[in-house]
């Protein structure tokens, strides 16, 4: 102590380069009591207490500096500096670990299915998803267009497969092409795009920016942000409706690829995003259509057709009470003659609650033309539901402008690879490698060679490619010659039975260019190659009669010999489980819509279209069994509207000519 009141503490030079004085405040200057402000011991004694407060501090850092430096000193024990290491993190929970193992499982088995869409040179490049095993691939109509009709696909298997478009649909963005090489595809599951909720997980795959150079998708991961989204055309007449909205990345480049839940389900099919103004990078807000749209539109698309949407014949707004009210209505729609009209409140279509205006439209856009949905609407007297039919939104001829006006290109043939000339052929010996349709990756073929899948594009109007509605109607074909062959029922046929309900007999004979029905002691018959528009516009009970001579010759001669016959794709049916094939063949003045069954062919329904401003007469045939090797119905439904109007039970039918000069004996079946 060489001060009283002061210590000195000195620290070797390499700490601190000078000693430090502290003053330290003696004890007999500590008041007991409450000094006044104009005592000299209370001035000293505020003195010392900020002397005391700067020297805490100071203190503090010369500890630090005292610390460090015996530390470089003498260093630190090996207990010590375990104890000052980080803590090592504990092993991932069990659960934890199985939930990445399902996660990655998951990402693997929908990365097989993701497909890599380029043009035949290779360059360019979109998503796609695979979701049959001969190759059906879905996509947007945004990602096929530029490459006309022809184009490479790539799967994670490394390979290149040769592909065609199918059929596209221009409005609401979606198209599907098929790949060729292999008959086992990898597909994706089918999700429920319905039970989709914000706040799930959820993960995209595919192609962003062509990175996929092995073709090694690109997965994104992310939450639903959103659901059931509408998305106005912009610039465009893409116009997306019911979309699943995610923050996962959905960058140029993924479009047309799949989205998924955490299950590997595939929930939709991504379409557009939401890109900063530079450089074209995502933001966090990407749509993906659902995948019930999309499924809704896979047959129609796979008719080849260029496929439409749909309207509803009748506009609605929101009124003062929050009521969604029809606003204006065609009396020409189908919604007219079941009963709607302008006021009335719409609750319900497509067994979905209508609260706004989007919402309707949203509905709306997940179906097809010539749908009949479901529809509620309450108007002053009572609540109504009924089925309603779906109208084009465009006409055919609006159609192909529409996709003529997106590509920008004048009416052409879609670009095909160079053919070889003859010299180049003498030159070539054995056949070309790629003639199977399949390519690998390092081996794809050169633009000299012959387009492998030439004899799959047939172009026609109002086609993407004509090849895919020929090989649709021939599968169905194909299955009712399974079930039964009648091209030797040749000439009249009478069909005898018995109404449903009443004691009263039916007939119902059938000739080159007659049709009868007897019914009670009552005829009526009509003659003429499909003078019928009459008979259906006036609702007439001999369209049952009408409806049976379309059965015949389908199973006589065959659609394609009956008029102009076109595979419509598959569509829903009143009474019956699932979806039907649907062909539309013209009848001379009407048209003729023929339900037939995916599983085995047998016609479901036929029904018989005078024009658009009219009840189409509606047959049904019920309870197929088989009769002689032969598929034959054992009832015969008439419905008009919703209404059944004439219901038989089949009893006798005779095939065969009436007169014949061979004297050829007419056949006969029991229909029962």
């Amino acid at each position: 102590m060489n001060r009283v009141g002061a210590a000195t503490i000195s620290l070797p030079p390499p700490l601190l380069s000078r000693a430090i004085d502290i003053p330290i405040v003696p004890k007999a200057l500590v008041q007991t009591k409450r000094p006044s402000p104009n005592d000299g011991s209370y001035l000293m004694k505020k003195l010392w207490m900020a002397i005391k407060r700067r020297c805490r501090s100071m203190c503090l850092c010369i500890h630090l500096g005292v610390g460090l430096g015996l530390i470089s000193c003498v260093g630190i024990s090996p207990s010590v500096a375990q104890d000052l290491e980080s803590p090592i993190p504990p092993e991932p929970s069990a659960a934890v670990l199985a939930a990445q193992a399902e996660r990655i499982d998951a990402m693997q088995f929908a990365s097989r299915a993701t497909v890599g869409v380029f043009g035949v040179d290779g360059q360019g490049g979109g998503s796609g998803v695979c979701i049959t095993p001969d190759g059906y691939v879905l996509t947007n109509f945004h990602v096929s267009s530029p490459f006309g009709h022809r184009m490479r696909c790539g799967l994670n298997d490394g390979r290149m497969y040769e592909a065609v478009v199918a059929g596209i649909d221009p409005t609401g963005d979606l198209a599907v092409i098929k790949m060729f090489g292999r008959e086992d595809f990898p597909v994706a599951k089918i999700g429920n795009s319905d039970q989709v909720r914000v706040g799930q997980w959820c993960f995209a795959a595919g192609n962003p920016f062509v990175l996929a150079t092995n073709l090694q998708p690109t997965v994104t991961y992310g939450l639903i942000s959103g659901v059931r989204r509408y998305q106005y055309p912009s610039g465009t007449i893409l116009e997306y409706s019911d979309c699943i909205q995610t923050d996962a990345a959905i960058n140029p480049g993924n479009s047309g690829g799949p989205l998924f839940n955490a299950k590997g389900e595939l929930i939709g099919i991504n379409g557009r995003c939401s890109f900063e103004k530079r450089g074209r990078v995502n933001v966090g807000v990407g749509y993906a259509i659902s995948i019930q749209q999309a499924m809704n539109f896979f047959w129609h698309l796979r008719s080849g057709r260029i496929v439409d949407h749909a309207t509803l014949g009748f506009t609605v707004a929101t009124d003062n009470k929050g009521k969604v009210v029809v606003t204006n209505i065609l009396e020409t729609s189908d919604a007219y003659r079941r009963g709607l009209r302008f006021g009335d409140e719409v609750l319900r279509l497509g067994n979905r609650d209508i609260a706004t205006t989007n919402q309707l439209k949203n509905v709306l856009g997940i179906f097809p033309a010539q749908w009949r949905i479901p529809l509620r609407f309450r108007n002053d007297i009572d609540t109504v539901d009924t089925m309603i039919r779906l109208q084009n939104l465009h006409l055919p001829i609006e159609l192909e402008e529409i996709v003529l006006g997106e590509s920008g290109d004048a009416p052409k043939e879609p670009p095909k690879r160079p053919q070889k000339g003859p010299e180049d052929s003498k030159k070539k010996d054995g056949p070309s490698e790629n003639q199977d349709g399949l390519s690998d990756g390092a081996e794809i073929a050169s633009e000299s060679e012959v387009d492998v899948l030439a004899d799959r594009f047939e172009r026609r109007r109002g086609f993407s490619n004509f090849y895919f509605n020929r090989l649709e109607l021939d599968r169905i074909l194909g299955m009712q010659k399974e079930a039964g062959d009648w091209s030797s029922a040749r000439g009249s046929w009478k069909l005898s039975g018995q109404v449903v309900g009443e004691p009263s007999n039916v007939v119902i004979a059938t000739g080159d260019d007659k049709v009868s029905l007897s019914l009670a002691d009552k005829t009526e018959s009509t003659e003429g190659k499909f003078a019928w528009s009459v008979w259906i516009q006036q609702q007439s009970p001999l369209a049952i009669g009408l409806g049976w001579r379309t059965w015949q010759q389908w199973h006589h001669v065959g659609p394609r010999k009956m008029g102009e016959a076109i595979y419509i794709g598959r569509s829903p049916l009143l009474g019956k489980q699932g979806m039907q094939d649907t062909t539309r063949i013209t009848l001379g003045e009407i048209d003729a819509v023929v339900y037939t069954s995916p599983e085995n062919g047998n016609i479901e329904c036929i029904e018989l279209i005078s024009d658009g401003q009219s009840d189409p007469a509606e047959i049904y045939f019920d309870g197929y069994h088989t009769v002689e090797g032969r598929a034959m119905p054992s009832r015969i439904r008439l419905v008009f509207g919703l209404e059944n109007r004439l219901v038989i039970e089949c009893g006798e039918l005779q095939t065969g000519a009436e007169t014949t000069a061979g004297g050829e004996a007419p056949s006969t079946v029991n229909g029962n």
